[in-house]
């Protein structure tokens, strides 16, 4: 093959490869008009700040969301005694305080014990979050004190459609938010979205799952797997 011909695949291969990794970041989906981090023109948008999260119009969102309070994501520490040595293995919970996206004070992820939790990491610029959301509302509604159940709004530059897309779907689960990416390396959230975190009792992660779920069934047979926590999901 003549050189030149050679080097004109190789380039046309390196263009369908980078837009296959484009797919990773904003996907179809989301609430209106959706903002992606990055918008068409490659200029970045910026992220949400603690600041716009207590801007008036997004507190009156936060409080007309409906999500419970995130004060009682680590409300179980006292409430389940632990018992015998920590899995060392695993790695903990990093120790980071986000803020949170719907009522109560910011979230210390290192208190986060007491009983397995499962964490969904979502934007709402993330098609595939808005179709696996609702099997997670229905996962915290089954929970019965065995499981704490969590979402994290993760490098969103806008909480007001983080909230709508939350008001939309019927979500009432607490809400975090993530605007910094900090969670990028702990969580290994390199591939985009969404990713299901789980969670032992200690604060250790058990397993992250870098894809979306297509029914409440897998997600309950994942937290049985994981978890060892067996709840009644009907679908």
């Amino acid at each position: 093959m003549p050189a030149r011909a050679s080097a004109l695949i190789a380039v046309a291969l390196a263009a369908v490869l980078l837009l296959a990794a484009g797919c990773a970041g904003a996907d179809v989906g989301g609430v209106g008009d959706r903002t992606a981090p990055e918008d068409r023109s490659g200029r970045s948008s910026g992220p949400a700040t603690r600041q716009s999260l207590d801007s008036p119009d997004v507190v009156a969102l936060r409080t007309d969301a409906g999500l419970a309070s995130c004060d009682e994501l680590t409300s179980a520490q006292a409430d389940t005694p632990r018992a015998g040595p920590k899995d060392s293995s695993r790695a903990p919970l990093p120790d980071l305080t986000l803020p949170c996206l719907g009522p109560g004070g910011d979230v210390p992820l290192a208190e986060i014990t007491g009983r397995p939790a499962v964490i969904n990491v979502w934007a709402q610029w993330c098609g595939p979050c808005r179709e696996e959301s609702p099997h997670f509302q229905t996962l915290y509604e089954h929970a019965d004190g065995q499981l704490t159940v969590m979402g994290v709004d993760y490098d969103d530059p806008q909480p007001a459609r983080a909230l709508a897309f939350v008001d939309q779907l019927g979500l009432r689960y607490p809400q975090a938010a993530d605007p910094d990416k900090r969670l990028r390396a702990p969580f290994g959230l390199f591939a985009g979205l969404p990713a299901t975190v789980f969670v032992d009792a200690d604060g250790r992660i058990v397993h992250v799952a870098h894809r979306a779920y297509e029914s409440e069934r897998s997600l309950a047979r994942d937290v049985r797997t994981h978890l060892g926590v067996e709840l009644e999901m009907e679908r």
